[in-house]
Formats: structure tokens, C-alpha cells, sequence
């Protein structure tokens, strides 16, 4: 994928910095691709090549760009980190949704949730001889997209979801891109009108995913209780 850094390159999906985008999954992908271009995004090398589609992390990347004879330290690298209790209730909230597993590719684990609370819903994550799809996305920490093999942050910028915007325009004026933000943002999987994951954990569930995602914590100081701040 090429980046436009000029105006005049927009429209041209084959003009601007080389970069690649490693999309943490249910963290604002959408938005990136918009302020990126879709037209451009779609036609970026990693979405055609059958070896780079789907939400690869920075390693896969590295190995099958490799195979390719690229260096993906060639690229601007780019990915997304979300708070893991938002993420978990989200992902919830969206498989639930997702009639037949069709967007999501969550086929069981959509029927599943149909008669899952949400405590249900940690349990079964906790569960490792429970059912689930091939996919294994949600067992993973958010961390596994964008860290090397010791756990070390391995792209250039990590965009956080609280205020992806805002961090946009901070990556657009790094690093000399030509971003054009959408004006609203649109995030289904959350429970109508709840902008508090709090109300949906009991105090043991949440201790459960902070003992789950511990790295994504210490990386970037999530924490249960929402920090304006951060």
C-alpha cells in the first residue's frame, strides 16, 4: 500500500510512501482505511495477494513479505491497540450481531453467543477445550499484531482507538502524509448507547482479562476504569 503525501497523489493509489497497515481486528480499522482512501486501500498489494489478506500480524508480514523477497522494513508501519475490557464487549456485542457468522467469519462461535451472557462469554474464553472457529482472533492479547518474538512493539506507530483521530493527525504531520479524516465515526458492535464497558463486568470477570492481556496492559496502561487522558 502506498500512503499519498500530496494531495495531487490521492486519487493515484500507486503514488505516495510505501507502508502497511497491520490491522489489529474490532479497533477502528475502518476509519483507517477511509482516511487512508478505500479506493487506494482496497487496491493495495496486501489485500489482493492471496499469501497477505486478513488480519496478519507484523510477524506473518515479515515471514511471507520475506518469502517474497520484501523487507518489510521498507514500509511505514502501521497498527491499532484498543482497552481490552472495550475490546472484549465489543467483540461480543458484533459476533451476536453478525447473522451467520457472514462479516465476522465467527460461524460458531456467532451461534454460540446467541445464548451467552456476557459472563458466559469469559468463561468460554477461559475454557480452552471450548468450541470455537479456526480464527482464534479473540483468545489472542492485542499486542500479538505489532510485537516481535521478546514482546517488543515492532511498527512505527501504534494508533490508540480511544482517540483515533487525534492520533492521526499527529502520524499525518510525522511523518508527512496526506490523510483525509471522515467526519463520524460508527462502531455497531457496541451495546446501543453504552459508552461504559463497566456496567458488564463483575470484578472477578475483569481481573480474568486483565490477567489475559497483562503485556497490553504494561505496554500501554489500560486499565478497567476509562482514562480521558489516554
Amino acid at each position: 500500500m502506498r500512503i499519498p503525501t500530496r494531495h495531487m497523489e490521492r486519487p493515484f493509489p500507486f503514488l505516495g510512501r510505501p507502508a502497511l497497515f497491520v490491522h489489529t481486528p474490532k479497533c477502528g480499522g475502518s476509519y483507517v482505511a477511509a482516511a487512508i482512501g478505500r479506493r487506494r486501500f482496497a487496491r493495495a498489494p496486501e489485500q489482493r495477494h492471496p499469501r497477505l489478506r486478513g488480519h496478519l500480524t507484523w510477524i506473518e508480514y515479515r515471514d511471507r513479505l520475506a518469502e517474497m523477497g520484501q523487507d518489510v522494513r521498507d514500509r511505514l508501519t502501521i497498527s491499532l491497540v484498543r482497552n481490552p475490557w472495550d475490546w472484549h464487549l465489543s467483540w461480543f456485542n458484533y459476533i451476536r450481531a453478525d447473522t451467520g457468522g457472514r462479516r465476522s467469519g465467527h460461524v460458531l462461535e456467532h451461534t454460540l453467543f446467541q445464548r451467552f451472557s456476557f459472563h458466559d462469554y469469559i468463561d468460554w474464553l477461559e475454557d480452552p477445550d471450548a468450541p470455537r472457529g479456526p480464527q482464534g482472533y479473540i483468545v489472542r492479547q492485542l499486542s500479538d499484531w505489532f510485537v516481535d518474538e521478546s514482546g517488543r512493539i515492532a511498527v512505527d506507530h501504534v494508533l490508540r482507538q480511544e482517540h483515533l483521530a487525534d492520533d492521526l493527525r499527529r502520524l499525518a504531520r510525522a511523518e508527512g502524509l496526506c490523510l483525509k479524516l471522515p467526519r463520524r465515526r460508527r462502531n455497531a458492535s457496541r451495546t446501543a448507547g453504552a459508552r461504559d464497558w463497566r456496567p458488564f463486568y463483575s470484578d472477578h470477570d475483569a481481573e480474568r482479562i486483565a490477567r489475559r492481556h497483562a503485556r497490553d496492559i504494561a505496554l500501554f496502561g489500560y486499565s478497567f476504569d476509562p482514562d480521558p487522558a489516554r
